[in-house]
């Protein structure tokens, strides 16, 4: 609490605030009511400012208003706000906290875990604040050219009473947006298994550049995988989340903004590892396929997403920069199967089968402090051994 009240009283966040929940937002009448100049604060705001344009949204100086794609605006003060107050209480004030939790039993196509309805209302209250203060969403097209027609994945949740000053039009792009945000962004441990099953199903029945890509992507790798590794193809969720990706970059015409955006690790330059290379190598390939189009001005977005996402499945591709470990560990032991369990999740680490030369591998472990009676059968290099 003592963090948001800090929070709350700084003018950075004060004056993002007022341009946020304000019909008419003005710089000179901030700065009479805060008896500050306006030199001062837009020196105090510049860092914010230069946040915001590196995300392609204008925030001006004179209408305080963010300018830009407004699905990206939303993604990016959706996030803010959620940081900023994480549950402590309700930010919005023309908006109630007990009508939007009616408005998301009311459209709720799923179970929600507390922490996602939480972030879902939040979602919602932003909504709803940017339509009452004269910002609707925009066009949703490419959305619904992934998904035509009538589906579950653009099936109407909002009702016209939800947003009474909108037209069809605008209630339509509401809801188009909201549809994106459930089956696109948002996760939940709960609905899970049921959200990636219906997205696979359906992009299988429909194909599209969403299924194709990804399909043509895990074919590709295939030749480069481990004899003994299933095909990457019939991971039905890393298919579902894949594809997940690909649309969200079609939708977004680039970079989605998220949580993990504060996070500077989170765009550590990954350009040397065999997966990365394998992505670009795909990439240089499918350049000339007119299928794959759309998606070509988007290379570095996908390529970062992509290889974070496939960073679990390392070892399943032949390269020389996986670690090779040999066990020579008891099999009956619990000890040792968690440890071969969490040696397997290491997604760079490739576990070498017992009929494997032990000389070939980076690393031994062995639970075996001096193993002299194995030395006629192994030849261990001492300087790889590592005693567990």
């Amino acid at each position: 609490m003592l963090r948001l009240f800090l929070l709350k009283r700084s003018v950075e966040f004060q004056v993002f605030d007022y341009a946020v929940q304000s019909a008419r937002p003005n710089l000179e009448s901030f700065c009479a009511q805060h008896f500050i100049s306006k030199s001062t604060l837009l020196r105090k705001i510049a860092s914010l400012r230069h946040f915001f344009e590196t995300y392609n949204i204008n925030w001006s100086t004179t209408t305080l208003q963010p300018k830009g794609d407004e699905k990206q605006i939303r993604f990016i003060l959706n996030s803010i706000y959620w940081v900023a107050f994480h549950a402590q209480e309700w930010p919005f004030h023309t908006v109630k906290h007990d009508d939007v939790v009616r408005m998301r039993k009311d459209i709720k196509t799923q179970e929600f875990d507390p922490v996602t309805s939480l972030q879902l209302d939040m979602f919602l209250g932003l909504c709803r604040t940017r339509v009452g203060t004269g910002y609707p969403m925009t066009s949703m097209a490419t959305y619904q050219q992934i998904f035509p027609d009538q589906n579950y994945f653009t099936a109407p949740l909002l009702e016209q009473r939800m947003y009474p000053t909108l037209d069809k039009l605008s209630l339509n792009n509401e809801n188009q947006f909201l549809q994106f945000y459930f089956h696109i962004v948002l996760s939940s441990r709960e609905n899970g298994n049921e959200s990636f099953a219906e997205l696979y199903y359906y992009l299988k029945k429909i194909g599209g550049i969403a299924w194709d890509f990804t399909h043509k992507f895990f074919d590709f790798l295939r030749p480069y995988q481990r004899n003994d590794e299933p095909s990457l193809n019939d991971n039905h969720l890393l298919v579902a989340n894949f594809a997940r990706t690909v649309v969200s970059v079609l939708v977004m015409t680039g970079h989605r903004f998220g949580l993990d955006d504060f996070n500077s690790a989170y765009f550590l330059d990954d350009s040397t590892s065999a997966m990365s290379k394998l992505m670009y190598k795909h990439f240089d390939q499918e350049t000339g396929n007119p299928e794959f189009a759309p998606l070509r001005p988007y290379r570095q977005e996908l390529h970062h997403n992509l290889v974070l996402l496939l960073a679990p499945y390392l070892q399943s591709v032949q390269s020389d920069d996986n670690v090779k470990v040999y066990l020579l560990t008891e099999h009956n032991g619990f000890y040792s199967r968690v440890l071969e369990i969490f040696l397997h999740d290491i997604g760079f680490v490739h576990i070498m089968e017992e009929t494997s030369d032990p000389a070939d591998a980076d690393l031994v472990i062995s639970s075996l402090a001096n193993p002299k009676l194995l030395e006629d059968a192994l030849h261990l290099d001492p300087s790889k051994v590592f005693i567990w």
